[in-house]
């Protein structure tokens, strides 16, 4: 399988992405990283980086101009020569066994599979995986809730006739994974095998962040329902239950807010 890992301004911590893709108990194919117009200074020190001690070949692409990350794991993606993709993002690291398991649990119906996640921040420790877990099936209506993939625990097949929607930088993910779920077998291993770095964005109320990926979902919608990926039905549904999480995040936003205020 191939590796790809979008890369703007981050330097820094591939390194530690890359050491997790060199720790896996099953070696991937090659690793692809796409640059998306870094500043100067950060491509400079990308092209400086050594990658002759890693146990698979690095290919690094640089974009002329800035697309966003759906572009980026496009271009990966289509460079790719591995049967299949992980997706890896540059601020991310996995789980020694996270391609091993993965792969273990495909079905030749399989067309796409994903595992939990765990953030990493704080000095929190990594868990252990579950030895005995066994892949879930994700169905259309498991995706109307809720978004059940995060990007870096994603592994696709090569050959799915479809990409990430160019140009669009909130909920991208969101609107492929719901795409690929129309087609056929999507699974997931509910055991963390995909590690955050950093906290991930609404844990400390509505930020402006938020904002944009609720629009970004919306978009998401609309783009499934002008194509027929989804319903009528299932377009109003899904869209019920996302005002529906805006509203309890503003509800416990608030009660914060008064707890804070009475303390």
């Amino acid at each position: 399988m191939s590796v790809v890992i979008p890369h703007y301004n981050s330097t820094a911590s591939l390194g530690r992405a890359l050491a997790g893709a060199a720790a896996q108990t099953l070696l991937p194919l090659e690793v692809i990283i796409v640059d998306d117009c870094s500043a100067p200074e950060e491509l400079g020190a990308l092209r400086a980086l050594d990658f002759t001690g890693l146990p698979f070949p690095v290919r690094v692409l640089e974009q002329e101009r800035n697309h966003g990350p759906a572009t980026a794991r496009n271009r990966g993606w289509d460079a790719a020569r591995g049967d299949w993709i992980a997706f890896l993002d540059s601020d991310d690291s996995w789980h020694p066994r996270r391609l091993g398991l993965q792969m273990g649990a495909l079905t030749p119906a399989t067309l796409m599979i994903s595992a939990d996640s765990f953030e990493l921040s704080g000095g929190a420790k990594a868990p252990r995986p579950l030895d005995s877990v066994g892949p879930e099936r994700l169905r259309m209506r498991h995706h109307l809730v809720r978004n059940p993939h995060t990007t870096s625990s994603v592994l696709l097949r090569r050959d799915l006739p479809l990409r990430f929607t160019t140009g669009r930088s909130f909920a991208e993910d969101y609107e492929l994974w719901i795409r690929i779920a129309a087609l056929g077998e999507v699974l997931t291993l509910p055991t963390p095998l995909a590690y955050f770095h950093k906290a991930q964005f609404g844990t400390s109320g509505l930020s402006s962040r938020i904002w944009k990926m609720v629009a970004g979902e919306h978009e998401t919608f609309v783009l499934l329902r002008h194509d027929g990926v989804i319903s009528g039905p299932q377009f109003f549904l899904a869209e019920s239950i996302m005002l529906g999480r805006i509203a309890r995040r503003l509800a416990l936003r608030t009660l914060r807010n008064v707890r804070r205020q009475g303390g």
